[in-house]
């Protein structure tokens, strides 16, 4: 399965390292223009990624967390694919909308349910983190959006 996403995965160079296209936001891309993972000398920067609900009737806390995971999953192969790991993730960014009708959690259970997946894909020593609630997000399904910024160095940590 890791070598199918790998090849649904395009890399660009670039004068400061690379940008990677995966196929899924392949359509994405075209139509906003923006890299969804980017490398820059140490540093790798992922665009938010969006855990949305694209039927109608609210999702409940399991469909959620499964979207958050697939989210996640992405987060992860991007970074990878950029020559990091989940572990060089030093600050996630999260633009919650809270309240939506497409999500059968309140607040809390909202936060309970993010804070327990994303403890499954970052455990301690935690990265930075900001969780802001927004009215709406650019993905009109859209629950929460998620960005993060890694430290991965291009030299070997040994050589450093």
């Amino acid at each position: 399965m890791e070598e199918q996403v790998n090849r649904s995965i395009r890399d660009h160079a670039t004068s400061t390292g690379k940008v990677v296209v995966p196929a899924v936001l392949k359509d994405d891309v075209e139509q906003f223009h923006y890299a969804p993972a980017r490398r820059a000398g140490d540093f790798v920067f992922l665009s938010g990624l969006v855990a949305s609900n694209r039927q109608s009737t609210a999702m409940d806390a399991e469909r959620f967390c499964s979207e958050l995971r697939r989210v996640f999953t992405l987060m992860e192969q991007l970074l990878n694919a950029c020559g990091a790991r989940v572990d060089d993730v030093v600050e996630l960014q999260m633009f919650h909308v809270l309240g939506s009708d497409r999500l059968a959690l309140d607040k809390a259970g909202q936060l309970a349910a993010i804070a327990a997946v994303r403890d499954e894909f970052f455990p301690a020593p935690y990265p930075a983190c900001v969780e802001l609630a927004v009215a709406e997000l650019n993905a009109a399904d859209g629950l929460v959006e998620i960005k993060a910024t890694a430290f991965a160095p291009l030299l070997p940590r040994d050589q450093m």
